[in-house]
């Protein structure tokens, strides 16, 4: 099974992410922050990361940086979500190495083409 890490400071937003991937047969771990991001990729190495941009403690940018200077974890597709949708910050998160990214609100078949894009399914 397809395991997706998703790390977004709000509750709210983790249980949708939680719900949707679920239904179509993701397994989904999660996390508040890039902290807690980072403890669930020192247990598990997941097929893709979803993550927030603005979280408390360390940030979705600091914690795809973190990501990406890690041999280990450099190839795991990583998506940004952010209501922050400006040109400049679109192009901040690529130059960082995100694999996509994904405006919120978002919809449903949005993330699952990004994901399927991104070559990532259920199965």
């Amino acid at each position: 099974m397809t395991l997706v890490l998703v790390v977004d400071d709000s509750p709210d937003i983790v249980t949708l992410l939680r719900m949707v991937l679920e239904q179509r047969g993701y397994q989904v771990i999660t996390g508040r922050n890039g902290r807690e991001g980072l403890e669930q990729l020192y247990q598990v190495q997941p097929d893709a990361i979803i993550s927030n941009l603005f979280m408390p403690q360390m940030d979705g940018l600091a914690f795809l940086d973190a990501v990406r200077s890690d041999p280990n974890w450099a190839s795991i597709p990583f998506i940004i979500a952010s209501a922050v949708t400006s040109n400049d910050y679109r192009e901040t998160v690529f130059a960082h190495g995100t694999d996509g990214f994904l405006p919120k609100p978002f919809k449903f078949n949005e993330l699952h083409a990004l994901l399927r894009d991104l070559g990532i399914s259920p199965q």
